[in-house]
């Protein structure tokens, strides 16, 4: 199965969306079609052998809409298809506004044509001033509303088309069967106010669109165009596209890197923000990884392109974020199953409203009172607004998956988000996620006052300046940290599960584990022994350090606890959610950890695949639940979660199986995933209630004949476009 998105051009109302995902579905050899009308995007599940792209665009045709098949161009180039969603979008909202002005520059005088004597020549004045509203700015609405005739289907065209057709019509009837004075009911200012009303309405709607979808558009404007780059002996400036993997690109002070790679010479500091969200500038020098679009501060380098275009950084951030707006939350599927019949329904309520009151004007006076019938089953038609149910959501999601880009959250689709909100329970890792994920010295316990704390740590430090391990790295960062001068060492010898001897100053300096210092020195003193229990029992690795023979201190290492992670536990409580920890480390490790950070439930010693058991578990007791977690280990707990959070600085594994990632690793995002996904669900099921209670309501009224044509228009108008600017509201929300 190929799973692929497609341009749908033609798409107006949710009516729309139903009759294009129903085309595609009826196909065989197609599992699932779904179509976005916030971002005009089909995603489609189908056997190209069996459906192949010029069937799914003969179906959609068929159903009156063009399926475009995705540029080979924007496939390389994440972005580009939104870029050209923006530009059309642009284009839209220019052709509206020409349309709008044109509607208000006819109408205007139209309505004040209604004040002169009813005379032959002043009702032909304003047949004159409708015409040509119906011919050029109506001209969309019956364009749509004759592809509905001829795929035997109906939409929201067939509503605004019908409506001020049948009101423009009716009253040249009026003029030419020649009625006037008295006798006359001409509604050519309706017919024209109707339409101008909802042109308003489309260039107001193509605005906030804009608006909603400027996410990927500010994304792609952090991609610098050219790149310098060394080829031939000589440095050239290309254009970015242009860079392949394995050159050599150079970099100024000020610019920003054109693409992600290794630093071969040089050194700087760079601005990360734009990735992490940390406005700490971070140091680079050979061997570090740099990101494309990031900005380089200080000192010039080189380095080596390694991942380019749609694989970069940036390239992967942007795909990710195409694919969530064009993805459909479960709470759309309400509005769908309404699209599906609303139009069918609005007519013939309509229908049946101007019976009626030709009915009732039979029963009463004896004859037909047309025009009672024409302007209540007129005021139907165009206050109904199947729009506003299909923009409910995904306009939320478009917002949403926005926000959280620009703060370093990607979300994949827009199911994670509704996950995300109706989590009960967080199953927090510990490494990487709770922790810094590295080894770092949190004491040094010096054994008398002849030897410091500095000069344990200093001799440390030279014998261990020649290992490898983590644990010895740890130490000897200590030291540079504290600014000691680790003198050189000599001799250096190590023996894995004991430790490292070396001569430093002509002295034998040893660091081990205690269980090896009573092959050396016969055993700890006492007062080591005893500030030993309590750093082991709190999950810290002690190392002795021995000088001639004789233990001189201690030194305890651990996994530090990420310095907001207390705080993170606290805000999930708060939220509701029950925050638990599952690691591979060992009880004690675990629950000093818990204890730490305030997490009453936590397993230890827990396997990957104990991992997912337990969130299966959580699962099976009615819970929705978040993982958070950043190793290989992590991967398919990540995956079996209603939610997977994965940490950006975790391993690529892990990114891949979880649905939402988090760029900066910094846990306190997490609570700003959840914060975020209650609001975005919060505007979505705000903009359904509105959507349906709107058609319930005034449908309604406008067939009982309370509500004037022209009033539909103009509410029906602002419907769409109070949707959209309520999902835009959801910019302001405090998420921290």
């Amino acid at each position: 199965m190929l799973t692929q998105s497609f341009r749908v051009t033609g798409l107006r109302c949710a009516s729309c969306v139903d009759h294009v995902e129903r085309a595609l579905r009826s196909l065989d050899g197609v599992a699932s079609a779904s179509v976005n009308l916030a971002t005009s995007n089909a995603t489609v599940t189908y056997d190209a052998s069996r459906a192949a792209v010029h069937r799914l665009q003969d179906a959609v045709a068929k159903a009156g809409y063009t399926l475009e098949p995705p540029l080979e161009a924007e496939a390389a180039r994440p972005g580009q298809g939104s870029a050209r969603r923006s530009e059309e979008l642009d284009r839209e909202a220019r052709a509206w506004r020409l349309r709008t002005i044109t509607g208000l520059a006819l109408s205007t005088p139209l309505m004040a044509a209604m004040f002169l004597p009813e005379e032959h020549w002043t009702l032909w004045l304003q047949c004159l001033l409708a015409l040509p509203v119906q011919a050029f700015v109506a001209a969309p609405f019956y364009a749509g509303f004759w592809k509905d005739l001829q795929s035997r289907r109906a939409s929201m065209d067939s509503l605004v088309a019908g409506g001020s057709s049948v009101a423009f019509l009716y009253s040249l009837g009026q003029l030419l069967l020649g009625h006037e004075g008295s006798t006359a009911h001409v509604y050519f200012e309706t017919s024209a106010f109707i339409v101008t009303f909802i042109a308003l309405g489309r260039w107001l709607e193509a605005k906030a669109k804009g608006r909603a979808s400027l996410a990927i558009t500010r994304l792609l404007e952090l991609s610098p165009k050219m790149a310098h780059v060394e080829r031939s002996g000589s440095v050239e400036t290309v254009p970015v596209e242009a860079v392949l993997p394995g050159d050599t690109v150079f970099v100024k002070p000020g610019e920003r890197i054109p693409v992600d790679g290794v630093v071969l010479s040089g050194e700087s500091a760079v601005d990360e923000s734009m990735l992490t969200g940390e406005p700490v500038p971070v140091e680079k020098k050979p061997g570090d990884r740099v990101t494309g679009a990031t900005v380089n501060l200080t000192g010039a380098f080189r380095f080596e392109a390694q991942k380019v275009g749609a694989e970069s950084t940036l390239g992967r951030i942007v795909k990710l974020v195409e694919e969530a707006q064009g993805s459909r939350a479960r709470v759309q599927d309400l509005a769908d199953r309404v699209a599906a019949w609303f139009v069918p329904a609005v007519i013939a309520i309509a229908l049946a409203s101007a019976a009626v009151h030709w009915a009732v004007s039979w029963s009463r006076e004896g004859t037909v009172s047309l025009a009672d019938g024409v302007f209540a089953g007129v005021a139907v038609l165009i206050i109904a607004c199947p729009c506003a149910l299909g923009l409910a959501t995904p306009t939320v999601v478009l917002v949403a998956t926005g926000i959280a880009a620009r703060r370093g959250i990607l979300v994949r689709n827009a199911r994670a988000l509704e996950a995300a909100a109706a989590a009960r329970v967080a199953v927090l890792d510990k490494t990487g996620t709770l922790t810094m994920g590295k080894p770092a010295v949190t004491h040094v316990i010096p054994a008398s006052r002849a030897e410091g704390e500095d000069e344990v740590l200093r001799l440390a430090a030279s014998v261990e300046a020649s290992s490898e391990h983590p644990l010895a790295q740890a130490i000897v960062q200590r030291a540079l940290e504290l600014g000691l001068s680790p003198p050189p060492a000599s001799s250096f010898r190590s023996r894995t599960g004991e430790g490292a001897h070396a001569i430093v100053n002509g002295m034998a300096v040893f660091v081990g584990r205690p269980n090896a210092v009573a092959a050396v020195a016969g055993g700890l003193p006492r007062p080591l022994q005893e500030a030993m229990a309590p750093l082991e029992r709190d999950g810290a690795t002690v190392v002795a350090v021995l000088k001639e023979q004789r233990a001189i201190g201690l030194i305890a290492l651990a996994d530090p606890i990420r310095p907001n992670s207390a705080e993170v536990v606290g805000s999930l409580k708060h939220l509701g959610i029950e925050p638990v920890l599952a690691t591979g480390d060992s009880e004690g490790t675990a629950a000093a950890v818990s204890r730490s950070v305030g997490i009453e439930r936590h397993f230890a010693g827990v396997t990957p695949e104990g991992k997912k058991e337990i969130v299966g578990t959580l699962q099976a007791q009615g819970n929705k639940v978040i993982f958070v977690g950043d190793g290989i280990n992590d991967a398919p707990a990540l995956a079996a979660a209603d939610a997977g959070i994965a940490m950006g600085a975790g391993t690529d594994v892990a990114i891949e199986a979880g649905e939402i990632v988090l760029l900066n690793s910094d846990p306190s995002k997490v609570v700003e995933t959840v914060r975020l996904a209650r609001a975005a669900l919060r505007k979505a099921r705000q903009n359904l209630v509105w959507a349906l209670l709107y058609n319930t309501i005034l449908i309604p009224l406008a067939a009982v004949g309370v509500i004037h044509p022209i009033l539909a228009s103009a509410a029906m108008a602002l419907s769409s476009l109070s949707v959209v600017t309520n999902s835009l509201m959801l910019r302001r929300v405090r998420l921290y």
